[in-house]
């Protein structure tokens, strides 16, 4: 392998990043896909620097990629909006390290895991997961009222 990846907590290293991939892209079956990779995440790293259960901002990993030569890059591990993804510098060694983390993470056995998350453009309530190995997801719209969805809102922010 051309690198090695270790997750490390030192959220300095992050700083002038910016989304280099996603995880997923062009999966008809995009729900389950992301609880996949979000097992095969934790199985490789562990607990996150944070976890949340705001869907746009649910969860942060700084990872150290050490090339065979021993350059090191910086890179995160986070997932938004766009769902799960990789954040690094704008350069050619982060965007290469970057590619590389994403193959690495999808050859990987996911953990078993659930989390409860919101999304507050539905509004919804997500259940999501890996059981016995098999990936879930579950969405479910959220009838709230005004006062509800501040409440909601300002716990989540």
């Amino acid at each position: 392998m051309p690198y090695t990846f270790q997750s490390v907590k030192d959220t300095e290293k992050l700083t002038d990043s910016s989304k280099l991939c996603n995880f997923i892209e062009g999966f008809a079956d995009y729900e389950n896909q992301f609880s996949l990779i979000c097992g095969k995440i934790k199985a490789l790293f562990g607990q996150p620097i944070y976890q949340t259960e705001n869907l746009e901002n649910l969860f942060l990993y700084c990872i150290l990629a050490t090339s065979e030569e021993g350059k090191e890059v910086y890179l995160h591990i986070y997932c938004a909006g766009s769902g799960p993804a990789v954040g690094g510098m704008q350069d050619e060694k982060s965007r290469k390290a970057a590619k590389a983390l994403v193959d690495y993470v999808w050859q990987a056995d996911p953990v078993n895991y659930t989390h409860e998350a919101y999304y507050l453009d539905g509004p919804s309530a997500l259940e999501f997961g890996i059981r016995d190995g098999v990936p879930y997801y579950s969405e479910t719209e959220l009838n709230l009222s005004e006062k509800e969805f501040r409440e909601l809102y300002t716990r989540l922010s």
